[in-house]
């Protein structure tokens, strides 16, 4: 293993690249070419594709036709690259694969520090690697210490699991100990989207408590039940929406609390609606350019003018304080103890700020500050869920994340396939991200894969689609979640959920390995030698294990 140290030896303003790595000029690599190399790019945040990308073929665009708000989605902040024939862009922890031998490329600057975010660079042409820093904002001294990489070889995923091991630790797990090693739940977002009351949440609390479903007939280390989107006045406006939750949460809460669910809640602190109160009331809040105008963070029909909504000027103190209570409220008065926070993306966006620095270091105060309440005031533990949150300044705050796209009762999406979007809400796109992700699940991150379906009514899924994301989120996640009504399973509800437990119950004590080995084609081994299989994720999706 090597530590790959950059220091800085100019004055940077931009994003820079920092150094060139030559296989040529290192003796390990010099006879190993980036063009014959099965490439993993990990990925800048939550939901940028993560797949293997082999020879000959082309990184998944990382902007989309026609709807340029999303562009800043998964695209490395203020970089100028794009993915092309030559070109693959990696972040974080990026491999590269030749049949079993992995060379892995690790930016560690973040593990006991705050260095900038890295993006590799692989150059098939050239054969090189380039490393690019998101500094820009920042001020830097001949000889400081920009980045710190660590490159390893390994012979198998699971020797490279190990190497991750002995980098990473697992320290950063101790603020989620309390939910175990599989914690499972519901949550309202796929079966009513934002379409939720007080009355419909009490229900399906009622109905999960007192029927045979996949949460309350499994043997899971502890279980959340989630309110989702759809409770706040407006998108900023965090207060409670009294025409759907009249009697506000803390009856609720309680109530979640005395079935022995932890009461969850969704919330995006970062983002902001235009025309919200908040906004209104502080429209310095809002984060600007150069030019004074608003700094877009993405598109949603459902918020913002014209489907745009902003993002929050994180390096106002004001600011900070604002989401500060916010979430001593939410912990502290309404009682919620598993907090997902959403759209942290949105953190990284860079802008005119009133405290001029660079963003990464914006982003990082912010999200230590908001997840430092890591007990409610009674001393009840509490728990943290990121998503569309950039990995490598989240993982110590955040152990707990989504690792790839949100799924869909369907299994394409084929509207955002025509606008090429590869941030879609998609089941296929969703379960390759988690199989991209395998080999970070428990070390860096516990990885949460988003939701199984159950449900025939209002799912095109077939059983075997369904059987196939709970296994992969079984074997390669950290969680179990579902979102249907837990009062509306007939026989073949019954029947999956049946399959799924006993599944769930049958490789509980099992490690397993993945290689890809084509675009839908993947083969699944167990570490202690016992189990093989594979995953096909085509037209007749599969996943089948035997005992060798």
């Amino acid at each position: 293993m090597k530590t790959y140290t950059v220091h800085q030896d100019y004055f940077a303003s931009e994003n820079s690249i920092i150094d060139i790595i030559n296989f040529s000029n290192f003796s390990d690599f010099k006879n190993l070419r980036i063009d014959n190399a099965c490439i993993n790019p990990g990925g800048w945040q939550s939901w940028n594709p993560c797949t293997e990308i082999f020879p000959g073929k082309k990184q998944p665009s990382l902007t989309c036709h026609g709807i340029k708000q999303w562009n800043s989605y998964l695209v490395f902040p203020q970089s100028k690259y794009k993915p092309s024939s030559n070109i693959v862009l990696g972040q974080f922890i990026s491999y590269l694969r030749w049949d079993n031998f992995y060379l892995v490329f690790a930016s560690v600057g973040n593990i006991n520090g705050n260095l900038p975010p890295v993006q590799f660079i692989f150059d098939r042409k050239e054969n090189t690697i380039s490393i690019e820093i998101c500094d820009k904002g920042n001020s830097w001294k001949t000889g400081d210490i920009t980045a710190r990489i660590e490159i390893f070889t390994a012979n198998s995923f699971f020797e490279c699991r190990d190497r991750l091991l002995s980098i990473f630790g697992n320290q950063h797990f101790k603020s989620v100990s309390f939910l175990g090693n599989n914690p499972a739940g519901w949550e309202s977002w796929y079966n009513h989207y934002s379409n939720i009351n007080q009355s419909l949440i009490n229900e399906d609390l009622k109905s999960l408590c007192e029927t045979q479903n996949l949460i309350t007939d499994g043997n899971f280390s502890s279980r959340i039940f989630q309110i989702d989107d759809g409770w706040e006045k407006a998108l900023g406006d965090w207060q409670i929406r009294e025409d759907r939750f009249p009697d506000g949460f803390k009856e609720i809460t309680s109530k979640i609390e005395e079935k022995n669910f932890i009461p969850g809640l969704w919330l995006a602190p970062f983002i902001i609606d235009s025309r919200s109160e908040t906004a209104k009331l502080h429209p310095d809040w809002l984060l600007r350019d150069k030019n004074g105008k608003l700094v877009p963070a993405g598109y949603n029909p459902l918020w913002g003018k014209n489907g745009t909504f902003y993002c929050l000027d994180l390096s106002l103190d004001e600011v900070i304080s604002h989401l500060d209570n916010l979430m001593n409220t939410i912990i502290n008065n309404w009682g919620f103890r598993y907090i997902k926070l959403d759209f942290l993306y949105a953190g990284m966006l860079y802008g005119d700020y009133a405290q001029k620095t660079a963003s990464y270091k914006i982003y990082s105060r912010a999200i230590k500050i908001l997840t430092s309440r890591t007990q409610t005031t009674s001393g009840r533990p509490v728990a943290y869920l990121g998503c569309g949150a950039p990995f490598e300044l989240s993982f110590s705050n955040l152990p707990l994340s989504r690792i790839g796209c949100d799924t869909f009762e369907k299994w394409t999406n084929p509207l955002l396939r025509l606008l090429n979007w590869n941030g879609r809400n998609e089941a296929y796109l969703n379960v390759k991200d988690t199989l991209g992700h395998a080999m970070w699940n428990r070390i860096v991150f516990m990885c949460d894969p988003d939701v199984v379906f159950i449900r025939t009514q209002n799912c095109t899924l077939n059983e075997n689609q369904k059987y196939l994301i709970a296994g992969i989120n079984t074997l390669f996640g950290c969680q179990l979640m579902y979102s249907d009504d837990p009062g509306n399973e007939g026989p073949a509800e019954k029947k999956i959920t049946k399959q799924i437990l006993n599944f769930i119950e049958k490789y509980k004590d099992e490690e397993f390995g993945i290689t890809q080995f084509s675009e839908d084609y993947y083969e699944i081994y167990s570490k202690s030698g016992k189990y093989k299989g594979n995953i096909y994720l085509g037209k007749k999706s599969a996943i089948s294990i035997e005992e060798v």
